[in-house]
């Protein structure tokens, strides 16, 4: 009877300590898969903020360039006019 007792403990802590590693395999794998769909997530946003900054700094120059044009105008029509 002793013996029925020891090897239930036995057995039962043998699967405790087997299925809690089981366990924690698990739970750092989820958290692993977790992590690898945030980097892709933010790598995403990350380009596709990248690709913003790009066509903004595009556009600044485009305005850039427009505003230098029209104070050469500008300049042109001061003279003319004698301002």
């Amino acid at each position: 009877m002793i013996e029925q007792i020891i090897m239930t403990v036995v057995t039962t802590l043998i699967g405790y300590f087997v299925g809690r590693r089981r366990t924690n395999a698990d739970t750092d794998n989820q958290i692993l898969r977790n992590l690898e769909l945030s980097i892709g997530i933010y790598t995403k946003i990350i380009e596709d903020l990248k690709s913003e900054i790009h066509q903004l700094n595009h556009k600044v120059q485009d305005l850039e360039n427009k505003v230098e044009e029209l104070m050469k105008e500008n300049k042109k029509l001061k003279n003319y006019k004698g301002l």
